[in-house]
């Protein structure tokens, strides 16, 4: 018996393949790992896969053109059965017979950065979603900079990837339809230099040979830009010659501080890292993914690098918070040095913020202002020393000296409050409005849009209006002293999340029931764990992390020269349970 079991158990454990349990795991396969754009792009996979809990293994090639190594990859992942595979391939059509395969064998597939060729997916009727950035609007970007400063006169040298590979191609393309366009500049040489620094030096060294009176190059990547600057190096034309390049890495960062390297393109690699594994993630659950996933793209110029943005915000709650968190993550791409100040809700401490900025020399202030007339002396005293402003969140009295604002569409998500409050109530019912501080464009924007959606409704009604300042703890004391009345209400809209969750806290020390809505503003992470808790029912996310971002890039495209829009918008949506 001892025997026969002996037997059996050692006939399991050959039977039982090596690669069991890879069924659920993700494969994220990539180009040259050493690549600093490959570097970020694993930290965005990994970084989501341990918040999620998904298992993941990385692989990738030494080099960029290592085709036949990267299919083999491919089958060796296939052959044990690997859940999921998020792939940035090295030629946009030679491995799609090995990403047919895993489609065949049941794996999901995932195609980042690189787009596989269109026709041939066509030709055999296979479709995998794409998570990527536009290479052509992204080298467009670069057209577009380089025929500015060149002043839509001149020659330029292209320096192109590898040839037929998709990306490589629509770079190639997309830079010289734009800088070519309605210009007198020339295309002198195209060359490829297959994405590799020592293959550039070696093609540049050649072409400059033949076009010493070159006026720019275009490298389709950084690592090719670092092997044309070297050559500029040997010929003593460095200081003479615009420099675009793609991808932002490190190296050429510290190029661009020294002038040598003008203008690069940040595609966010840890993004297509981070969305092809929640796309695979999404995909071995069974849930169809859309066909593209579109990652943003940022034009980075040593324009604004060393410049000095300045930031002064109205308070500190986790709103601002993740504000500021955006605009520091953003004047960190644009190579900007950053000012900060928070006013605490103090009139005269922002007064004195903005006058510190003006003294330290800022290139640019943005403000979000205490109060919407306070603050008009300071940007006074800004605009009259020649210091652009912009605002974000909140609005000022007067936006004549204000080049730029941006926002969320305040009005329009008061608007969404009241229209869900007349849906969950089904048109009637009592309503309470927590409001702002007055005088901030906020309160009166939400507050607005919230009043014209429940005036549609005539059964239903807004009982009375209590003024907290954005404040929970006044949110909180008004609402306590409401119950104490034995107050009766159905709904409550609060014009932010910090007032929202003091008026919950006020019904829990009061051990009343909560009325059968309560809406918040901002989405901050307590409210939306309140929201999981069933204890708030849905609140307005207007995400102030973009919103910072975009404050930073607003004045990074100004400092590049660039005309910017009034009025920038943020996209809101409503979260419920």
């Amino acid at each position: 018996m001892k025997r026969l079991i002996t037997v059996t158990l050692l006939l399991f454990l050959v039977s039982t393949p090596a690669f069991s349990g890879n069924e659920k795991k993700v494969a994220l396969v990539m180009k040259a790992l050493s690549n600093p754009f490959f570097i970020k792009m694993e930290e965005g996979a990994k970084r989501y896969a341990e918040q999620h809990g998904i298992p993941i293994e990385v692989f990738g090639v030494e080099r960029e053109t290592d085709v036949t190594r990267q299919i083999g990859m491919l089958e060796n992942l296939i052959a044990r059965k690997y859940g999921a595979i998020v792939i940035a391939p090295v030629d946009s059509e030679k491995l799609i017979p090995a990403c047919k395969k895993a489609l065949d064998n049941g794996i999901v597939v995932i195609n980042i950065d690189n787009p596989l060729h269109k026709t041939t997916l066509e030709k055999m009727n296979i479709s995998i979603p794409f998570v990527g950035s536009d290479n052509y609007k992204g080298a467009s970007l670069v057209g577009n900079y380089l025929r500015q400063k060149m002043s839509n006169k001149g020659t330029v040298i292209v320096i192109e990837g590898i040839r037929g590979v998709e990306n490589a191609e629509l770079r190639k393309q997309g830079f010289i339809d734009t800088i070519t366009k309605d210009s007198d500049i020339k295309i002198v040489a195209s060359e490829t230099a297959n994405w590799h620094t020592e293959e550039a030096l070696s093609v540049v060294t050649t072409l400059i040979q033949k076009h010493s009176d070159v006026n720019a190059i275009f490298c389709a990547n950084d690592n090719m830009a670092i092997g044309a600057v070297q050559s500029l190096d040997m010929f003593g034309l460095t200081d003479q010659v615009w420099i675009g390049a793609y991808d932002n890495i490190d190296e050429v960062r510290s190029e661009m501080r020294s002038n040598r390297i003008h203008a690069t393109v940040e595609q966010h690699p840890e993004l297509m890292g981070e969305y092809g594994v929640m796309l695979a993630a999404q995909g071995l659950k069974g849930k169809s993914n859309p066909d593209i996933t579109t990652t943003p793209l940022d034009l980075i110029t040593f324009d604004s690098f060393d410049k000095t943005v300045a930031m002064t915000l109205a308070d500190d709650t986790p709103f601002f918070k993740a504000l500021l968190d955006g605009a520091s993550q953003a004047a960190e791409l644009f190579g900007m040095h950053f000012l900060t100040g928070i006013a605490k809700n103090d009139d005269t401490r922002q007064l004195l913020d903005i006058q510190s900025f003006v003294e330290k020399k800022s290139d640019i202030i943005i403000i979000n202002p205490t109060n919407a007339e306070s603050v008009m002396p300071a940007i006074e005293l800004a605009t009259a020393e020649g210091i652009p402003v912009m605002t974000v969140d909140r609005k000022v009295a007067s936006s004549e000296k204000v080049i730029s604002h941006i926002e969320s569409d305040n009005e329009a998500g008061g608007r969404m409050a009241g229209e869900y409050i007349a849906q969950r109530l089904g048109n009637k019912g009592k309503v309470l409005e927590f409001e702002g501080v007055p005088g901030t464009s906020a309160a009166h924007d939400r507050g607005k849009g919230f009043n014209d959606a429940i005036n549609k409704y005539p059964g239903l009604k807004i009982i009375t209006r209590e003024v907290a300042d954005f404040d929970r703890d006044k949110a909180r004391s008004s609402m306590i002293r409401l119950l104490k009345n034995d107050f009766q209400v159905d709904a409550i809209f609060s014009h932010n999340d910090e007032m929202i969750i003091g008026v919950i806290q006020a019904f829990q020390t009061m051990k009343k029931k909560l009325p059968k809505v309560t809406v918040g503003f901002d989405a901050i992470p307590e409210a939306m764990d309140s929201i999981k808790k069933n204890m708030l029912t849905a609140t307005i996310a207007q995400n102030p992390h973009q919103m910072g971002f975009l404050a930073i890039q607003n004045a990074a495209q100004y400092l590049q020269g660039n005309s910017v829009d009034s009025i920038l918008l943020v996209d809101l949506m409503i979260i419920e349970n």
